[in-house]
């Protein structure tokens, strides 16, 4: 029986297992209506701010991320490592450009 993996947010992982499997689901809807949102504003901003905000990464993409290809965004020296940080728009910008929440593209 499918569970949520945190009782009290209903935005976590729904966790479905059965005998030998098990798979992890999340409602990502209001993460990509919130990244839309911010792409909208962000056609208002100016464009010679020095930080924007570039994306949203909703856990179940994370974990995505993790899983396939081998990026662990929540490790404290990612940010450090520019070949992963580039690796990381460039996933982002291809297979899920629905999060980002700027209009910005990857240098």
């Amino acid at each position: 029986m499918p569970f949520l993996s945190q009782e009290h947010n209903k935005k976590s992982f729904v966790v479905a297992t059965d005998e030998k499997d098990f798979r992890l689901n999340q409602d990502v809807s209001g993460y990509v209506a919130y990244a839309e949102r911010q792409r909208q504003l962000d056609t208002l901003a100016s464009s010679k701010r020095n930080y924007r905000s570039w994306c949203v990464i909703p856990d179940i993409v994370a974990v995505e991320l993790l899983t396939k290809h081998n990026i662990n965004i929540h490790d404290a020296n990612f940010l450090k490592d520019p070949k992963d940080v580039k690796k990381l728009e460039r996933i982002i910008e291809t297979e899920y450009p629905k999060l980002k929440t700027s209009n910005m593209t990857s240098r």
